[in-house]
């Protein structure tokens, strides 16, 4: 995989909010997992806003802090230029967390495919690693958080897609996890999204990331 690193990059300025909920289903002490997340994201480049995605899933818990996924994400894309594009994701994938003294450390590994409504029932078959470091701020309800997910093509499709580096996005923000409510916690900051284009000039987003997540 070769990435031309001399092409111009355009530079896009946006902000990004998500919600996740996700709990057990038929009590705690249930195997059974539900997924559920939003998100609105809004940019220059779209003109204001840019996507929105809903995406459900159902798990099954494994010991050691691991989940097996699958799940189902819907997808409203606005370009700078055209009109609204809708594509449909199924996607599945195992999870994993551990504690290694006061660091936390989690890990996905997704696997997504991709159609896209007006164009030919071609899925495009896509690749995500996710990990993430978290550390708490001196003895606050306050944590330093970090993560870095790659995204990898893994066919061409006849809608665009080209097999190989598809993006990459790192994160460094803030955590809140307070005591009294011990469902809830949020994580601001700044995220870094480099888009590759194998023709045509390369992309990197300056967002800033809200995030709200509930565990039941």
């Amino acid at each position: 995989m070769s990435i031309n690193i001399r092409a111009e990059t355009e530079q896009n300025n946006g902000v990004w909010m998500m919600k996740a909920s996700q709990g057990a289903l038929g009590g705690k002490d249930s195997v059974y997992r539900w997924w559920l997340d939003a998100n609105a994201r809004y940019s220059d480049d779209a003109n204001g806003f840019e996507q929105s995605i809903l995406r459900p899933g159902l798990g099954y818990a494994l010991p050691k802090n691991h989940t097996l996924w699958a799940g189902y994400g819907w997808i409203a894309s606005s370009p700078e230029v055209g009109e609204t594009v809708h594509e449909h994701r199924f996607w599945q994938q195992p999870s994993w967390k551990i504690s290694m003294g006061k660091f936390g450390f989690s890990s996905r590994s997704r696997l997504e495919q991709r159609f896209r409504e007006g164009s030919t029932d071609e899925a495009g078959w896509r690749f995500r690693q996710f990990f993430k470091l978290t550390h708490p701020i001196s003895d606050s309800s306050l944590y330093w958080c970090n993560w870095d997910e790659v995204f990898l093509n893994l066919n061409n499709t006849d809608w665009g897609v080209d097999s190989g580096l598809d993006r990459n996005r790192i994160f460094l923000g803030v955590g809140w996890k307070p005591e009294s409510i011990q469902y809830f916690k949020t994580e601001v900051g700044y995220l870094n999204q480099f888009i590759h284009h194998k023709s045509g000039s390369n992309r990197l987003d300056h967002l800033l990331s809200f995030n709200l997540f509930f565990s039941f």
